[in-house]
């Protein structure tokens, strides 16, 4: 099933916060359209306090983020998460006479992550909105190249599964 940007758009909880968030990201890579480091960049810049647990040390998990290439290969060497969000929430917004700013919109496969973690929320039994740890487990398991950076990075994925399993 192939969800539009609308269906996306009103998926309620975290990922609502989320999505503009992915879409900033992949803007500054340069990209198109968001895909999915771009979500798990921005499941740090808005969520980090509810995932950094699965992390040995959350720093590291900071060092893969800044890691990410930015448009022409440049890197960052500091995030600052509060202004980023302020940024983003600045470039979002209308301005008189001016249409609201649209970041990049998700791939197909950021829709078939936040399936995947609706039904992982699911499972557990609650009529809750998918976490954000749901949607970084869903990642993991779409992207195995990923999961395998974000391990090396500290990620104990084990911890993961068996905390929404």
């Amino acid at each position: 099933m192939h969800l539009s940007f609308r269906d996306l758009a009103t998926i309620p909880g975290v990922f609502n916060d989320l999505l503009p968030v992915c879409g900033w990201c992949a803007m500054q890579r340069g990209a198109k359209i968001s895909e999915t480091i771009d979500l798990v960049k921005a499941i740090y810049l808005v969520d980090l306090e509810h995932i950094s647990k699965y992390w040995s040390d959350w720093q590291s998990f900071e060092a893969f983020i800044m890691e990410i290439p930015l448009a022409g290969g440049r890197k960052v060497s500091y995030i600052n998460r509060a202004r980023e969000q302020f940024e983003i929430f600045m470039a979002g917004r209308e301005k008189p006479g001016q249409q609201f700013t649209a970041f990049a919109p998700p791939s197909s496969q950021i829709g078939e992550i936040v399936l995947a973690a609706q039904q992982q929320a699911s499972t557990r039994g609650l009529d809750l909105p998918p976490s954000s740890c749901d949607l970084l487990l869903c990642a993991c398991r779409q992207d195995r190249g990923l999961a395998e950076a974000l391990q090396k990075s500290g990620l104990q994925l084990d911890r993961l599964i068996s905390d929404l399993t």
